[in-house]
């Protein structure tokens, strides 16, 4: 039997994607190669979103092809859809193939215990920075019964947990006729018996709407956290990136958040160094970034991205002072993160145990549902398994529990 080995590079759509790859590989005669044997075959998922993931992309393929000259070394993913003229030149790459927009679904979750569901693809928002709307196309969502069939025979494999994916989640259901949005479809998840939280990814600050705030409120499953990019603080920049808020409307929609939803959780990215900005503008960005508190920073040094609006612009920053802007927000980023983190010392979560910690082997670790990363005491048996505990202590963005004795 033909073995082969999955390599994944970027967001959790692209996870989705691999894990949907798999599926069919192994349902035709291939296995999946066991660690640090040589497989027959290589499948690289790869990544465009900044230049350094062209580069690790690349870097991949070539440590495939020097791992085992004779394999076949298959390669996908976005950095194929518009540039595969940088890896159909590489020696030992066997064959190039651009996705389709949706994958036949996924049955499990290769090595979690929280399952990916992707259920949208395509941006049309072509901020001005970015690659991912020429390479994913236009918004596309899956169909509502398809998404929830795939939802049933994962929650029968055992997953508890469903993280809700796409490129531009928030824009699920715009193109069905009738218009259905993320609510619809989280309340038909909500039906599935034995599936416990529904997480949403990544969602843009103006797909947050009121009808999904009013939702959160009386919500049983649906987690208590977003990852609401921020990319800058600051309007002058936001309107030059073609965002679609000012920095008012964002805090305002924080605000309307925390205060709608107790202990929600933000999470956030932040581009540093596009064109123009100047030491006013990033200070606007380090301001927003203090008063909505985010519990984790995703930060991304500006790159230019061929075919992107922002690749014509002329006033770029200098590349050291915009390593010094991203070391000072990132040092910022964890002062506010320990700060909000004292704030749930002493309380009581339920956290959802997917594995012995890696770096401390005599705890368990996973999430709760407002995305607290927390170890516990080792017990037998509680993998995938939901238990509540109290936090007794906070350190460098992980929390320590106690067990509650019903737990």
């Amino acid at each position: 039997m033909k073995s082969i080995k999955f390599i994944t590079l970027g967001c959790k759509a692209n996870q989705y994607d691999t894990q949907s790859i798999r599926e069919r590989f192994l349902s035709n005669n291939f296995q999946e190669a066991k660690p640090n044997s040589i497989p027959d075959y290589f499948l690289i998922n790869t990544c465009t979103v900044t230049a350094g993931a062209d580069q690790k992309s690349r870097h991949f393929v070539r440590k495939c092809i020097r791992i085992n000259p004779k394999a076949k070394v298959i390669v996908t993913g976005c950095l194929v859809e518009k540039d595969s003229h940088m890896l159909a030149g590489l020696k030992g790459v066997t064959l190039i193939i651009k996705k389709t927009f949706f994958p036949e679904g996924i049955s499990s979750f290769d090595q979690h215990t929280r399952a990916f569901l992707k259920v949208q693809d395509g941006c049309s928002n072509f901020c001005t920075y970015c690659k991912v709307a020429l390479v994913r196309g236009k918004e596309r969502s899956k169909k509502l019964k398809q998404a929830i069939s795939e939802a049933k025979k994962l929650v029968a494999c055992g997953y508890k947990e469903i993280v809700l994916t796409g490129i531009c989640l928030g824009a699920y259901g715009k193109d069905f006729v009738p218009k259905k949005d993320l609510v619809d479809l989280v309340k038909e998840l909500e039906k599935i018996e034995g599936l416990s939280r529904i997480r949403i990814s990544s969602i843009e600050a103006a797909d947050v709407t009121p009808k999904l705030i009013k939702y959160f409120k009386k919500s049983k499953k649906l987690c208590r956290h977003l990852h609401i990019p921020i990319q800058s603080g600051d309007n002058q920049i936001l309107k030059r990136m073609n965002r679609k808020y000012t920095r008012e409307e964002y805090l305002s929609l924080v605000n309307r958040l925390k205060s709608n939803v107790p202990s929600l959780v933000i999470t956030t990215d932040c581009l540093v160094g596009f064109p123009g900005e100047s030491e006013t503008n990033f200070n606007q960005t380090v301001d927003l970034v203090k008063k909505i508190q985010p519990l984790k920073v995703h930060i991304f040094p500006y790159s230019r991205r061929p075919g992107t609006k922002a690749a014509g612009f002329r006033d770029l920053v200098d590349p050291l002072i915009i390593k010094q802007r991203c070391a000072a927000l990132y040092k910022l980023t964890n002062i506010v993160r320990d700060k909000l983190m004292r704030q749930f010392v002493g309380k009581q979560f339920c956290l959802l145990i997917e594995s012995i910690s890696k770096d401390a082997p005599g705890f368990l670790e996973g999430l709760t549902d407002n995305y607290l990363l927390v170890r516990l005491p080792f017990k037998a048996g509680l993998c995938n398994k939901i238990v509540q505990f109290k936090i007794v202590r906070a350190k460098k963005g992980i929390f320590y529990g106690e067990y509650i004795d019903n737990s």
